[in-house]
């Protein structure tokens, strides 16, 4: 459905054009959805989920509201990027398919504004009024939403220091709000410096690396890796819960290709049990290089990788 969506727009998808591209039968289809519009409300109910615990999370990890505040972004602009044609789709495309997605998108965008509001206000010395808040958190939607309707090249993590800067300018004055925007700016292009950059053996150490993983846009192949060595064993869901993958298509193609790589192999979970995934000694090497490329770019300690 997202694929279609994003393709032809709402209007222009048929549940054939969405039944043939997911491989499945019409009669398949309805079995899990009464209808088209059925399966779209379906995408923005998991957009919601989705960024209802990204929310939770970073903000459950600090006392401090700038702190939760600049958390939740990064969570969710990294989320976005990490499933562009989702993002476009929950914050752009059901603009257009009916009152209906908009009303049930709109709802949920309203219980995320209260989620912040409700649970996480500002220090009682800051006083100023709820619609404030509202206004900051209108803009910033709409400020990625033009980013995702202008199609523009950069990742929207780029946005994380206007973002920080509407959500704080209710509350600071304007000297403290410009030191956060430079401090969120400057730490998203850390973020993305980190992402972006292809990682490569230490001095002196002879291995190959999968050409794939080179790429910038394997980002989240990289942090599978990454996650596996952490947690030997994990099942697609937690993989794809971990590195934040919504579709259950997207992790089971993404931990297929790794494994035709030779780095990670499954393992086949006792009845009733989902299966494992576990790195290969190939994949082993190959994650310490990658352990060491993020070392290096935040300057900890360096990992040294030995060949076997």
């Amino acid at each position: 459905m997202v694929l279609t969506v994003h393709e032809r727009g709402f209007a222009g998808t048929t549940v054939r054009e969405v039944c043939a591209r997911a491989s499945v039968s019409r009669p398949t289809f309805y079995e899990a959805f009464d209808s088209r519009e059925a399966c779209f409300l379906a995408v923005i109910d998991g957009g919601y989920r989705q960024a209802r615990e990204l929310i939770i999370r970073a903000f459950a990890q600090t006392d401090c509201w700038r702190e939760g505040v600049r958390g939740a972004l990064v969570e969710l602009l990294e989320f976005f990027d990490a499933e562009p044609l989702l993002a476009r789709v929950w914050l752009v495309e059901s603009l257009a398919a009916g009152s209906w997605a908009l009303e049930r998108r709109e709802g949920y965008v309203a219980d995320l504004i209260d989620l912040i509001l409700r649970r996480w206000p500002p220090p009682p010395e800051i006083q100023t009024h709820e619609l404030a808040t509202i206004g900051a958190m209108t803009t910033i939607l709409g400020m990625v939403q033009n980013h995702l309707l202008a199609a523009r090249p950069e990742p929207l993590l780029s946005l994380l220091g206007p973002l920080m800067g509407a959500a704080t300018a209710p509350y600071l004055d304007r000297g403290a709000v410009a030191e956060e925007i430079e401090r969120s700016h400057s730490l998203a292009q850390g973020m993305l410096s980190r992402r972006n950059a292809a990682p490569r053996p230490p001095a002196g150490v002879s291995i190959e690396m999968p050409e794939g993983l080179l790429d910038p846009r394997a980002y989240r192949a990289r942090q599978c890796l990454l996650y596996l060595s952490r947690s030997p064993g994990a099942s697609n869901r937690g993989v794809a819960s971990a590195i934040g993958v919504l579709s259950h298509t997207q992790i089971s193609t993404l931990l297929a290709r790794l494994a035709r790589s030779g780095l990670v192999d499954k393992r086949a979970g006792r009845p009733g049990h989902p299966n494992a995934w576990w790195l290969t000694p190939y994949g082993t090497q190959i994650t310490d290089v990658l352990a060491s490329s993020e070392n290096m770019l935040d300057g900890s300690t360096h990992v040294r990788v030995t060949s076997t």
